[in-house]
C-alpha cells in the first residue's frame, strides 16, 4: 500500500522537511474526508490507475503522512475509516506527536487505532533548545515528549518507532539524545529507534548550507556510540549505504526509499559484495556530494 498524505498543513516548521512551501499552499478540499475516502476506494478497486504517487505497489502497509496528519479537521473519522477498510493491513501514522500531548485527544486516537498499527515520531534532540530549533516552533519538544509518554501509557498492542533525522544541527547531540530515550523509556523492547540520514529535497534542499552533513561523517558519529546503540532492543539505520559503515553495523541498515530514488554507481557498486540488499546512494545526495564516499567491498 502507498504513502498517503492526509493533510497539507503542519504545526512545525522543520528545517529539514522534505516538503516544499508549495505543498502547504494546496487546496484543502483535496484532503477532505470525502476526497480521501474516494481516493482509497478507487485504489482498492484497482480500476483507476496510479491513484497514489509513492509506494503504490506495496500491499502490506499504509503510511499516513502530511503535513501533520493529526491537524486534519476530521482526523479521528479518517483514521477510523482507514482502519475499518484495511482491517489486516499495518497502518503507520507519521506525526510530530504534538497533538498526542493532549491526553484526551490521545485517548480518542488510540480508541480507533487498532493493531496492526504503529506510530512514527521524530525527536530532533535531547532538549528543548535543540529540538525546537530544528522543529522551528517553541514548545514543540515538550509537547512531543508528552505525546510519546501518553502513547506509551495508553497503547494496547500498537507499536512505536522513534525517528532521529541526522544532519549538522543535531549530529553532535546524538549521544545525549539516545541517553534521554533510555532514561524516559528504559524498556527498550517497547519501541524501535531509527537513525535516518537526512534527505535533500523540499526545505532541506533550501536549507542545506546549515544542514550539510556527509554520510561518512554521520556514519562515524554513529559508530562512536556503539555502547549506547547496543542498549536498544531494536535500532535501524535508514538511507545509509553499507560500505560507509563499519562491518559490525552494516546489519542495521534497511532499504526504505523506492528504487527510482536510489543510485548504484557501477564503479563502486558493480561487483560489490554488499550490493544485495544495500540502500545505495540517495540520488539527491549524489547530486550535491557526488559518489566518492562509496567503496567497493570484496569478500
Amino acid at each position: 500500500m502507498p504513502d498517503i498524505p492526509v493533510w497539507h498543513k503542519c504545526d512545525n516548521r522543520c528545517v529539514m522537511c522534505t516538503n516544499g512551501p508549495e505543498f502547504a499552499r494546496q487546496e484543502a478540499s483535496q484532503y477532505g474526508l470525502r476526497c480521501q475516502v474516494g481516493k482509497l476506494e478507487r485504489y482498492l478497486s484497482g480500476r483507476y490507475g496510479k491513484v497514489y504517487l509513492k509506494n503504490p505497489d506495496k500491499p502490506f502497509f499504509v503510511s499516513l503522512t502530511g503535513g501533520e496528519p493529526t491537524m486534519h479537521p476530521e482526523f479521528i473519522k479518517l483514521l477510523a475509516y482507514f482502519r475499518r477498510r484495511l482491517p489486516g493491513t499495518r497502518l503507520t501514522l507519521l506525526t510530530n506527536g504534538r497533538r498526542l500531548g493532549d491526553k484526551a485527544f490521545a485517548r480518542r486516537v488510540m480508541a480507533v487505532a487498532a493493531p496492526p498499527f504503529s506510530l512514527g515520531v521524530p525527536v530532533h534532540g535531547p532538549d528543548a533548545r535543540t529540538h525546537d530549533a530544528v522543529a522551528g516552533v517553541r514548545g514543540a519538544f515538550r509537547q512531543t515528549m508528552a505525546g510519546l509518554r501518553n502513547f506509551m501509557g495508553l497503547r494496547a498492542g500498537q507499536e512505536l518507532e522513534i525517528r532521529v533525522v541526522l544532519h549538522r544541527l543535531n549530529i553532535k547531540k546524538l549521544g545525549p539524545l539516545l541517553g534521554l530515550l533510555l532514561r524516559e523509556f528504559p524498556d527498550t523492547a517497547g519501541y524501535r529507534v531509527v537513525l535516518i540520514h537526512y534527505e535533500i529535497e523540499g526545505m532541506s534542499s533550501a536549507n542545506n548550507k546549515k544542514l550539510s552533513l556527509r554520510l561518512s561523517d554521520s556514519a562515524e558519529a554513529i559508530a562512536r556510540l556503539r555502547p549506547l546503540l547496543a542498549r536498544f532492543a531494536e535500532l535501524r539505520l535508514y538511507h545509509f549505504p553499507r560500505c560507509v559503515l563499519p562491518a559490525d553495523l552494516r546489519g542495521l541498515c534497511w532499504v526504505t526509499l523506492p528504487e527510482e530514488d536510489r543510485l548504484y554507481p557501477p564503479g563502486a557498486c558493480g561487483g560489490c559484495a554488499l550490493r544485495r540488499g544495500c540502500a545505495g546512494l540517495m540520488k539527491d545526495y549524489a547530486a550535491v556530494y557526488g559518489t566518492g564516499e562509496l567503496r567497493k567491498v570484496r569478500r
